[in-house]
């Protein structure tokens, strides 16, 4: 009897020091997490800085994740490109809404999507411009591009010569309105948000080529490892079931699309501002 006693206090025993040392190797898996350095740019109406902050949809989804993993928070701006290349060579780094291409995916850790959107060429409706397709588009003097996005990526490898790299993208509708760009690849929100901004008529801009319907995701640095993009993409998933995606949605009028949902696209290929 003794000797079964001794036998199950020993097993008591060591149950409980391997239920320590898993807490222990959890609470180690949560501080790695939390030390994630996040970075983003100024580009609403997905992530951008108003008179209370950094906000937006995109931005509204990573602080709610943060928050449930117990990090502070704190998301860095930088223009596009520097946030890329910090993220392209330094462990532990991430960056936000960054579209998710073929191109890309092999170049970082997706977690994701936080936000779901269309694209399109525009051009100023009364244009003299005839285009009906990317040739017509090859054409032009000016594309207006995010510089170091994914649409300047896909354009040039696509053999066009006409790109405008626009460093500060939250004035793009105004160089075409002013005639300094010619078309102009943005998203439908993007449009929607600079059209209030800077009050012009919705029925003055139009939607010429459409580039498609894209996913946008925290990307990862790929140095990071598994187990704190995991912890990440766990939480993603917690919002996703609870409501809170899509409330952030209804906030914005975004599309909150999850994972695996189907996105019809019918497009020649795939382009996005970033």
């Amino acid at each position: 009897m003794r000797r079964i006693v001794v036998i199950v206090a020993f097993a008591v025993v060591i149950l409980w020091s391997h239920g320590m040392v898993a807490a222990a190797q959890t609470g180690d898996m949560l501080a790695a997490a939390r030390s994630i350095k996040i970075y983003t740019e100024d580009f609403a109406p997905f992530n951008y800085m108003s008179d209370t902050g950094l906000t937006g949809a995109g931005t509204d989804v990573v602080r709610e994740m943060a928050a449930r993993l117990g990090h502070d928070g704190k998301f860095e701006v930088l223009p596009w490109k520097r946030a890329l290349q910090i993220v392209d060579n330094e462990p532990g780094t991430a960056v936000f809404s960054m579209v998710r291409t073929s191109e890309r995916e092999d170049e970082y850790k997706w977690v994701g999507p936080i936000i779901v959107t269309r694209g399109w060429l525009y051009k100023m409706t009364d244009s003299n411009l005839e285009i009906r397709d990317l040739s017509d588009a090859r054409k032009v003097a000016a594309i207006g591009v995010q510089a170091g996005g994914a649409a300047e990526r896909m354009l040039r490898e696509q053999g066009f010569k006409n790109l405008a790299a626009l460093y500060t993208p939250g004035n793009a509708l105004q160089l075409l309105a002013s005639d300094r760009i010619d078309l102009w690849e943005a998203s439908d929100l993007v449009l929607e948000h600079q059209r209030r901004k800077f009050g012009i008529d919705r029925s003055e801009v139009e939607p010429v080529i459409g580039l498609g319907i894209y996913e946008l995701y925290l990307a990862f640095s790929l140095q990071t490892p598994d187990f704190i993009v995991d912890q990440w993409r766990m939480v993603l998933n917690d919002l996703r079931s609870d409501g809170t995606f899509a409330e952030i949605g209804r906030k914005y009028g975004v599309s909150m699309l999850h994972e695996g949902a189907e996105v019809p696209s019918g497009e020649e290929f795939n382009l996005m501002t970033r």
